[in-house]
């Protein structure tokens, strides 16, 4: 045995000598952990095995750990979130970072989705956060295109609770419009400010009054017989009231107000 094959432990200690591990016997299982030391019987001399390396792992098979961050190259696009927010919520990256597929990184070291980046954008959302997502415009509606490819991808990466979410129309119950009808008093003079969660509008129709006439003709009297006093009664007589046929305009306001219901968007909500 050379110099080179003698540790500087064995120098120092005359008693500690450095042996070769021997070679496994054929037909027994491979011994993963080598024999660290023992004791010659018969001699207080230790001696000591050298270790040999472990069989390296299949790189495409390794398991990631739970913390650690993970890049996903979706499409065109890179996402970096962890392990544990692809593989809590979807059965396909529990299987695809569990170690069981073979699954290799690239070279940057990103794993590559063959999926539409711009909708995987609200898939990865709701695994960091578990609010199910909700498109809408008060002019268009809900997006509906939006809602087929989510579930598409949903299914795809086996996010049960969003597909299922998705299924039920659930988003319908998110949002909610309210509807108001009033007649405005006076159409030639009104200004109405409203929030921006509210629309208004405006439906003006012709209607024919029998519009009461003072005896007297005092303007300020028309269309009121109560305004008229005991000198419009006395110039009226025996007469009875009168009254004349005239078109006036009225305007019937329609408020419609987008109500947002919140706690429908939330997982484990009673209304989700």
């Amino acid at each position: 045995m050379s110099e080179a094959d003698v540790s500087d432990d064995s120098r120092s200690s005359p008693d500690r000598i450095l042996f070769p591990k021997p070679p496994q016997p054929q037909g027994l299982p491979n011994v993963q952990e080598p024999l660290r030391s023992g004791v010659r019987p018969g001699s207080e001399k230790v001696f000591v095995y050298e270790e040999s390396s472990p069989p390296s792992a299949d790189p495409s098979t390794q398991t990631v750990p739970s913390d650690q961050r993970v890049t996903l190259q979706v499409g065109e696009r890179h996402f970096t979130t962890t392990k544990d927010t692809l593989t809590l919520g979807s059965d396909y990256f529990a299987r695809m970072l569990s170690g069981r597929w073979p699954c290799e990184a690239q070279e940057d070291g990103s794993y590559f989705v063959d999926a539409d980046g711009t909708i995987f954008e609200h898939i990865l959302r709701y695994l960091r956060h578990n609010v199910f997502p909700v498109s809408y415009d008060r002019i268009k509606g809900h997006d509906f295109g939006l809602y087929a490819a989510l579930l598409e991808q949903a299914r795809f990466f086996g996010v049960d609770n969003l597909a299922k979410w998705l299924e039920n129309n659930n988003y319908f119950k998110a949002v909610r419009t309210e509807h108001h009808a009033r007649l405005v008093a006076n159409v030639y003079s009104f200004n109405d400010a409203v929030s921006s969660d509210m629309e208004l509008e405006y439906y003006p129709s012709w209607t024919t009054e029998r519009v009461y006439v003072c005896p007297r003709g005092i303007g300020v009297h028309r269309g009121n017989p109560n305004a008229c006093g005991r000198a419009c009664k006395n110039f009226q007589g025996n007469a009875d009231d009168e009254y004349v046929k005239e078109q006036e305009l009225k305007i019937v306001a329609i408020e419609k107000k987008t109500v947002f219901v919140h706690e429908v968007c939330f997982e484990g909500s009673e209304n989700s």
